[in-house]
């Protein structure tokens, strides 16, 4: 009598789609990896020099390796503030980083003021201190200042934003900035989180595309303290939309 083999189980990985969003210029292009209120962001913009990414949620190292993106290409960082969506996967994207031997110099620039990015750069250090294969340079970014990474030019505008904890309402303003990223003649530009301002406008106005967060539905569901202080709503983002030629919505809230 024939006995029966026991059978092995085999694991099946599927690859994961891509599911990022693009946009794409004559010379420059956008990929919002991931964008949703309260759990994490980030973009990445890239030439034919490099990218650089704009601030880093968590979940970056899987959503950089499922989109099949080259960590080597990466010329910096650069963050719109300091809350933990936003900054959540610079420790396991530094560790990476080492891990794999990253021998460039590696610019991290973030509003001046914005102790969660410098904390964590700092700790880093101190967790690694001599094994750190590549020069780590961080920098305060002030209003309306101009730098260059990844052959771009970058114009910091200064954004509103507070904090807020369920049970203790909204908090006081952070540093928090957007910024419009120029190349050949291209502009992108990011808000970050911010209530309306006219300084937003500004950072709009006339770029190739925007991408603006949108955390909530409809102006006329939440109170105007927050629109001006702590997010956008979809219909005020649109509005500041318009006045790019091409823009998208992100950062909305789990809807």
């Amino acid at each position: 009598m024939e006995t029966q083999k026991s059978r092995i189980p085999i694991l099946i990985v599927k690859k994961r789609e891509k599911n990022i969003q693009s946009w794409v210029g004559k010379s420059i292009r956008a990929d919002i990896l991931y964008a949703v209120a309260g759990i994490a962001q980030h973009v990445l913009v890239s030439n034919e020099h490099g990218s650089i990414l704009i601030d880093t949620g968590d979940g970056l190292l899987r959503d950089f390796m499922s989109n099949e993106l080259d960590f080597k290409q990466l010329k910096g960082i650069i963050y719109t503030h300091g809350h933990f969506d936003h900054v959540g996967g610079l420790h396991s994207l530094l560790g990476y980083l080492r891990m794999t031997g990253r021998k460039k110099l590696l610019p991290i620039f973030a509003p001046k003021g914005c102790i969660e990015v410098f904390s964590m750069i700092d700790n880093f250090k101190k967790c690694y201190q001599n094994t750190i294969p590549f020069e780590l340079s961080c920098r305060g970014v002030k209003s309306y200042e101009v730098f260059q990474a990844g052959e771009m030019s970058i114009k910091a505008y200064p954004m509103k934003h507070c904090g807020g904890i369920s049970d203790y309402g909204i908090l006081g303003p952070i540093p928090a900035v957007g910024y419009r990223i120029s190349y050949n003649g291209e502009i992108i530009a990011i808000s970050g989180d911010t209530g309306m301002c006219s300084s937003l406008k500004e950072l709009v106005k006339d770029a190739d595309f925007a991408i603006l967060e949108a955390t909530y539905p409809k102006n006329t569901r939440v109170s105007r303290e927050y629109l001006e202080k702590v997010h956008l709503s979809e219909d005020l983002a649109e509005e500041i939309g318009k006045l790019a030629k091409d823009f998208i919505l992100v950062h909305k809230g789990a809807r």
